[in-house]
């Protein structure tokens, strides 16, 4: 969902994914992924939709797990949606970079090859 709500894919989305803490039981839902995870504060925002509040993770988490749980297609076409600057927004790559290396995932070079 997230990557769809920041327009950073193309793809339709067939399944929810949800994060919980890594230590609690994953609960099952239809049609829903449910991802463990140890860092969940990290990129963490808030999104109200009509008089519901939900948690989602901000433009940068989202790009560094595109490379930890997508495909190295999908990640790439994400990485490349997000670099693309716009009026209402700039790609911040110190941020994106500061978050691969606290999620030990190694993006680096593949924002030099797009930049």
């Amino acid at each position: 969902m997230a990557l769809s709500y920041y327009e950073l894919t193309q793809e339709i989305q067939r399944q929810f994914w949800i994060a919980v803490p890594h230590a609690s039981a994953a609960p099952r839902r239809p049609k829903t992924k449910i991802l463990r995870m140890r860092n969940l504060s990290l990129g963490r925002t808030s999104l109200k939709i009509d008089q519901y509040r939900t948690f989602i993770f901000d433009r940068e988490r989202c790009v560094v797990d595109a490379f930890r749980y997508l495909s190295k297609e999908s990640a790439l076409r994400t990485l490349r949606e997000y670099l693309k600057p716009t009026k209402e927004r700039k790609p911040d790559v110190s941020k994106l970079v500061r978050y691969a290396k606290a999620l030990r995932v190694d993006i680096v070079p593949y924002i030099e090859a797009l930049t």
